[in-house]
């Protein structure tokens, strides 16, 4: 089982990441400030099946320069470990950042995605069309790219694939309230489903108020697998080989 997103240097305790790294085929470890991107990179060289995204979320941007897209490049060359850039995107949910600023960031990332050829791993929290509208703007992306943990509507989800992305659930797809959020699951053709954890986020329900895990993406393999009427063994195939088609190196996985 590969768990597409996860920010494996918050988790709660080097047990946690420990049993995660054994009990996972594969963890893709988010860097999304100036300080997690290097954290991330290490924890990728330090373990055969973690790799490295690096990137700056919206909540981070204030104060960087174009010294510090000049440093995920170098980061992204010097790396084999490091597999796609981001998370990257747009977030109104809370007025920390001014709209203005985060287009201009997303936009740098974009850009050196495309250079770099490498996957991008957005970011869309309460700004979903203006996150489609840059990302129609900027198409085609030759490298693809995820979703991350969607929050978007059928529409959105539509849009994004006929992009080319990947949509990738996480462990609030459990949740009793998410029926919204299922009906988008349910629409997303499968060839184009993935699932995460963003943990120490978003907890899956049957483990929920514990900080979360990547070997908890199970549960919530169990219960999407469960939601669409095919065995469990099944999802993880199908997600696993998703994983395959977006980032190569996880290829040994299909061996």
């Amino acid at each position: 089982m590969i768990d597409t997103h996860a920010h494996l240097d918050m988790l709660k305790t080097e047990e946690d990441l420990l049993e995660s790294v054994e009990k996972l085929d594969g963890i893709i470890t988010i860097g999304c400030d100036r300080e997690e991107i290097y954290k991330a990179v290490e924890l990728a060289n330090r373990y055969d099946n973690v790799y490295a995204s690096v990137g700056y979320h919206p909540y981070d941007i204030k104060g960087l320069t174009e010294e510090d897209i000049l440093l995920l490049k170098k980061l992204s060359e010097e790396n084999r470990k490091v597999i796609a850039i981001g998370e990257t995107g747009l977030d109104y949910y809370r007025d920390i950042t001014p709209k203005k600023l985060q287009w201009e960031f997303f936009e740098k990332q974009l850009n050196l995605a495309k250079e770099l050829n490498l996957p991008v791993i957005i970011h869309s929290r309460s700004a979903n069309e203006d996150t489609v509208k840059i990302l129609e703007n900027f198409s085609p992306f030759p490298s693809s790219g995820i979703l991350h943990c969607f929050g978007g509507d059928i529409p959105m989800m539509e849009r994004c694939v006929e992009l080319g992305f990947y949509i990738s659930f996480a462990g609030n797809i459990t949740y009793p309230k998410a029926d919204n959020l299922r009906e988008v699951l349910k629409a997303t053709p499968l060839d184009r489903l993935l699932l995460e954890t963003d943990s120490p986020f978003l907890t899956p329900q049957k483990k929920r108020g514990k900080p979360n895990k990547p070997s908890y993406i199970f549960y919530t393999l169990e219960f999407v697998a469960e939601f669409l009427g095919i065995s469990a063994e099944e999802f993880e195939s199908i997600t696993d080989r998703n994983a395959v088609n977006l980032f190569k190196q996880f290829s040994y996985i299909a061996q």
